[in-house]
């Protein structure tokens, strides 16, 4: 065949002119899905690398799949958790937020037709303690009214409700974490004065004092190395976090000690109790010899 009876291809397209191209309908029970089934995305907020084995281990052995679970890196930093079941992925979804050495973990079920690096990951459920509430408003109509204020809501702890005096109201509230953490808000009482009610989030991870982001700490905070002077005022504290109070040693008149065994370690580290510092990292602090304190974190 000769040169002049080449086609030409120039400016060939796999589209006429006008053609949107192809649709398709999918549904979720079609067998090609299946591997999507049961399978979440995620992405951990942390502004270094994650060591992947080391993660894989402790997320399985966090969530504790009845079927196992198989783990894996996809593109974006993004992971992939497949499930065997829907139960165990729905634990996965609903039981957080999950983290991996403080950092925070976004999740989001893969959907069917969408591609993984487009599937928004900006949004994690927390169960929030709201404190300082007056006598009286310790109600859902009220407390879904604050988990708008703070996020969006999703629940309220009823079971929370079975003490006579409660310290705080406990909700569900989805947050953005794009957005700074909401610290407190004011609301009215019966006799018209404003109260401050405040916020603390259980299982908070890494979280800015400067900027009040998740994900980074002050020292690699954009908002702060965009100021000509760091001026040291911070609107964000260790104080949205729980107080996670546990017994830390003391003595019992029922308790015989032992004689002649083996020594213990001194009073002053046998009585030192984890605190998390400004940068998420556990520092001891010690405890007076003795001292109990009960645990009301709701965690």
């Amino acid at each position: 065949m000769g040169s002049h009876d080449e086609p030409n291809l120039e400016g060939l397209s796999l589209l006429d002119d006008g053609d949107e191209g192809f649709c398709f309908d999918i549904g979720d029970d079609d067998g090609s899905t299946g591997d999507l089934q049961f399978c979440l995305v995620g992405r951990f907020l942390s502004d270094r690398p994650i060591h992947v084995k080391s993660m894989k281990a402790r997320m399985a052995d966090i969530w504790r799949p009845v079927k196992k679970v198989m783990i894996k890196e996809a593109m974006d930093d993004r992971i992939l958790f497949q499930f065997s079941h829907q139960l165990d992925m729905e634990a996965a979804l609903k039981g957080g937020p999950w983290s991996y050495d403080n950092h925070l973990l976004v999740i989001e079920k893969v959907q069917v037709g969408v591609q993984i690096e487009n599937i928004p990951l900006f949004h994690v459920e927390f169960w929030v303690q709201v404190h300082n509430l007056p006598a009286g408003l310790m109600l859902e109509k009220v407390g879904r009214t604050m988990a708008n204020f703070i996020g969006s809501f999703v629940e309220y702890d009823k079971n929370n409700n079975s003490s006579f005096w409660r310290q705080y109201m406990r909700l569900r509230v989805k947050i953005d974490v794009r957005l700074p953490l909401k610290t407190h808000t004011r609301v009215k009482n019966k006799g018209g004065e404003w109260c401050t009610v405040k916020f603390k989030f259980e299982k908070l991870s890494i979280f800015c004092f400067v900027s009040g982001i998740l994900g980074h700490t002050e020292q690699r905070c954009a908002v702060r190395f965009a100021m000509e002077e760091d001026p040291g005022v911070r609107g964000w504290s260790a104080e949205l976090r729980p107080e996670n109070r546990k017994f830390v040693g003391g003595t019992s008149r029922w308790l015989q000690e032992e004689e002649g065994g083996k020594k213990f370690d001194s009073p002053a580290r046998m009585n030192q109790s984890p605190v998390v510092g400004s940068g998420g990292e556990e520092v001891p602090v010690e405890v007076p010899h003795g001292e109990h304190v009960g645990d009301i974190s709701g965690t």
